[in-house]
């Protein structure tokens, strides 16, 4: 026994020391600051030159940082630079980034899409998110982390285009914000001639869907919160998306990327004590429900939020915000925030890039040993059997609700799509009549676009042609934000001119907004809520069309009234779509 004993003290020993020659050199580590405790509000200072890190309770190492040896094995070093430490947000170590993988999902289409890598093909990634995704608040897309992704992929993986000659991975965009507005929006994904990888991203946008206008059938009463509303319509879009090729099957990979950090506040300005216990994590953030659906349908998962989250909330409230309690932690939410919502700062896009390179190294592993099986042990079962189109019943969707909306999707009517920057020219011929509205982006990165009136005493309008479809439903998206957003007034007649020019320019009140339509008056369409955030929503118009019947849809804005908030009175169309 005490021969034993000896042996396991001289390996940790040894193991002890390799450790520290390999990572103690290249280490920047998080320490507790020895003069503080968890209930004077703990201070984690960043020491960058320490090869020790304590902690002033029990002298145990706390977290290993980022060392050279992970960037050396993920980045290529021409672009080490970017991704060193003092360029990161926080510091992120090997057993941090390991948990990015919750759901390892089917991966027959992941792995060849590693194979094309491999082979020195070149891909095109295509990146469905929102904000995050776009980078707000982090200085644009130029700083977003698929940018930073892309780089990395062509420093990776060069490529060769078909003619031998040097080519480039190419990166695609969306320009709607979550699954409900791509949903609406598909053609912006169908349209595009080749995508090999797409990346999933709508964990924050999707909390903000309301309703779910398009079903089909009575779902029952919609609980407070959104997952029911949000798996809707996250289904029909992974349903659609097995069933693409482009030319090949799509590699899809759900990405976690961030998380609603307000939810937690108990304190102005975020929210109040009471609103705060109504607006929890599973409330506040779609990743739970997300990774159910992701499992459900082998769809790999990569995620930062899922040991992010942790690291920031592990040590309290104080912890999570602690520039309002004197404190520091570089984990913390406040400080992983641009903003009170859930925006990254520039560097925080990095490791997010991070996140998605190392999660494809690992798995690139996982295929040369797989190859390198002679015999696989895989169960017949366990083949991704949607790449050869047969798809697991779904979840959410009613047997209609599947053949309208996954297996028809392509039969729309008219799609007239106002969020995108090069789309004038296909929709310009359904206008037949515009007053005071303009197509541009009212951003400061400039990139989401729309057809905008802004006008205090109302009036604007603008007719569009339309022609119903099998369903004769008429859908109508817009903005929909807490300040400087008003209401708009939507019919349908046989005329081009303004037929209702005394309602356009009359003011409506509160109690008419939420007033149900009656009969032939116009409906109408509110752009203000009391959500801190602006969000694209929808809605489907009670009049309906026959198939192939042909209307003018007329839409104005009304006068701002007492309960726009602001001193504009604005309306923002995203798009119409009949069918």
């Amino acid at each position: 026994m005490n021969k034993n004993i000896l042996l396991l003290a001289l390996t940790c020993f040894f193991a002890g020391m390799a450790t520290e020659f390999v990572f103690g050199t290249f280490s920047r580590l998080s320490t507790f600051d020895s003069q503080s405790s968890l209930s004077n509000k703990v201070n984690i200072n960043m020491k960058p030159h320490s090869s020790v890190a304590t902690c002033d309770c029990d002298s145990r190492v706390i977290s290993p940082s980022l060392n050279t040896s992970l960037v050396e094995e993920l980045i290529p070093e021409k672009l080490r630079s970017v991704y060193a430490p003092e360029n990161l947000q926080f510091n992120v170590t090997r057993s941090m980034i390991r948990q990015s993988r919750p759901i390892i999902g089917n991966t027959e289409r992941l792995h060849a899409y590693i194979q094309k890598l491999r082979d020195e093909r070149c891909t095109s990634v295509l990146f469905l998110g929102g904000s995050v995704t776009s980078g707000h608040n982090a200085k644009g897309p130029k700083n977003a982390f698929p940018r930073h992704f892309i780089d990395w992929l062509n420093y990776r993986y060069p490529c060769r285009q078909k003619d031998g000659t040097a080519g480039m991975h190419e990166m695609k965009r969306t320009h709607a914000q979550n699954s409900q507005t791509h949903f609406i929006h598909w053609s912006m994904v169908s349209e595009i001639d080749r995508i090999d990888l797409v990346f999933i991203e709508f964990n924050v946008n999707d909390h903000f869907l309301s309703d779910i206008p398009h079903a089909l059938e009575d779902k029952g009463p919609i609980i407070q919160n959104s997952e029911y509303i949000d798996m809707w319509y996250s289904e029909i879009i992974i349903r659609r998306l097995l069933l693409l090729r482009k030319p090949d099957p799509l590699a899809i990979v759900t990405f976690n990327a961030d998380y609603v950090g307000r939810s937690w506040a108990t304190f102005p300005p975020y929210y109040t004590p009471e609103k705060a216990r109504k607006s929890t994590l599973f409330r506040s953030s779609e990743e739970p429900v997300k990774l159910w659906m992701s499992s459900l349908y082998e769809i790999p998962v990569f995620s930062a939020s899922i040991w992010m989250l942790p690291l920031a909330s592990k040590l309290g409230m104080e912890m999570q915000f602690p520039k309002y309690f004197g404190s520091t932690n570089p984990y913390s939410t406040q400080d992983w925030h641009a903003d009170v919502c859930c925006h990254p700062h520039p560097e925080g896009h990095k490791l997010l890039s991070l996140v998605l390179a190392y999660c494809i190294v690992e798995e690139e592993k996982e295929l040369i040993r797989f190859q390198a099986i002679p015999n696989s042990d895989k169960a017949s079962i366990e083949q991704d059997f949607t790449m050869k189109g047969l798809l697991r019943d779904p979840v959410y969707l009613s047997p209609a609700e599947e053949e309208m909306y996954v297996q028809m999707e392509s039969k729309t009517v008219i799609d007239i799509d106002f969020t995108d920057p090069d789309g004038e020219n296909r929709w310009d011929k359904n206008i037949l009549s515009m007053n005071e509205w303009k197509f541009y982006a009212d951003n400061a990165d400039n990139d989401k676009f729309g057809l905008i009136s802004s006008e205090n005493e109302g009036g604007p309008h603008v007719s569009i042609s339309v022609e119903g479809g099998k369903l004769g439903l008429i859908e109508i998206s817009f903005v929909m934000s807490y300040e400087n957003f008003g209401l708009a007034l939507a019919w349908l007649d046989d005329e081009s001119t303004n037929t209702k020019q005394s309602l356009c320019k009359t003011v409506v009140n509160k109690e008419g907004a939420d007033a149900k339509n009656r009969g032939n008056k116009p409906e109408r369409l509110i752009a203000y809520w009391d959500e801190d955030a602006s969000v694209p929503t929808v809605q489907l118009l009670k009049k309906r069309l026959s198939e192939g019947e042909r209307k003018i849809l007329h839409i104005c804005l009304t006068p701002r009234n007492d309960y726009t908030k602001g001193d504009q009175n604005k309306f923002k169309l995203l798009g119409i779509r009949v069918y």
